[in-house]
């Protein structure tokens, strides 16, 4: 008897012929996905590739483009200089640029100081608290030396002071007179334009220190007998406190991290 050679097609007809529901079912994740996005028409084309130049915020290649809609190079290419003739033509605020052998959706370079404006406030905005201490007492107290400074923070603050400096906050407003000619550190206009003042009279004034005489009275008040014979359980708990003036540990001191 004969043999005859069944191919594989011949052989998947047949099993479908005797079960439609052994028939083997395409992989997934192939065909199925690419019809889930739904066609792209041509006319689409320009604004598909206008979403992907605004999402990804870097140069994309024509090829990647092509590969992304399964459309040729040559109608991406065409699409793209459509975006392109349609955003100088309408004025827009960004264009198309040719950018690392891809192309790139960019702002225009006369909006540049805007977006600087805007970029530099976030950055202010993020400075840490040790930093905007520092920048306190430079906008209050300056002109003000390095070793002024750390006087009242009672820290170093020579990292701080570069922060400021690299971020135009702060600047070299000139040298002290005395020993060693220290520089003098002050306040910069990008820090007016950052924290919206329109000069440092503009600041928030800071509340008084109470005067010496009122200090004075406090104080008598708190060490008259009458106010510890009335609280004899405030003298007990005060014991072992350090008064003021005592050689308590330094906290403050140190380097900022």
């Amino acid at each position: 008897m004969e043999e005859v050679e069944v191919t594989e097609t011949e052989g998947l007809e047949q099993d479908a012929a005797a079960d439609p529901e052994a028939v083997p079912k395409p992989p997934a994740g192939t065909d199925e996905e690419e019809n889930a996005l739904g066609p792209l028409g041509e006319n689409d084309l320009p604004r598909a590739i206008e979403a992907v130049l605004f999402c990804v915020g870097e140069p994309v290649t024509i090829r990647e483009l092509a590969d992304i809609f399964k459309f040729g190079v040559h109608d991406v290419r065409a699409a793209v200089e459509k975006l392109r003739e349609e955003y100088i033509d309408s004025g827009r605020a960004f264009r198309i640029e040719d950018i690392s052998q891809g192309v790139q959706l960019l702002t225009l370079p006369e909006y540049d100081p805007w977006l600087r404006s805007l970029h530099q406030k976030r950055r202010s905005s993020r400075l840490s608290p040790a930093a905007l201490e520092t920048l306190a007492v430079v906008a209050y107290k300056g002109p003000i030396t390095k070793a002024e400074l750390e006087a009242i923070r009672g820290v170093n603050c020579a990292p701080t002071l570069g922060t400021l400096l690299d971020r135009e906050l702060i600047r070299v407003a000139g040298k002290a007179p005395g020993l060693g000619r220290p520089l003098l550190y002050h306040t910069t206009p990008r820090f007016l334009e950052s924290f919206g003042l329109g000069s440092l009279k503009d600041l928030p004034q800071p509340e008084a220190p109470p005067s010496r005489e009122a200090a004075r009275a406090r104080e008598e008040e708190i060490e008259s007998p009458e106010a510890v014979a009335g609280n004899p359980g405030e003298e007990a708990a005060s014991g072992d406190e350090p008064a003021s003036g005592s050689d308590e540990p330094e906290t403050g001191s140190g380097s900022e991290s």
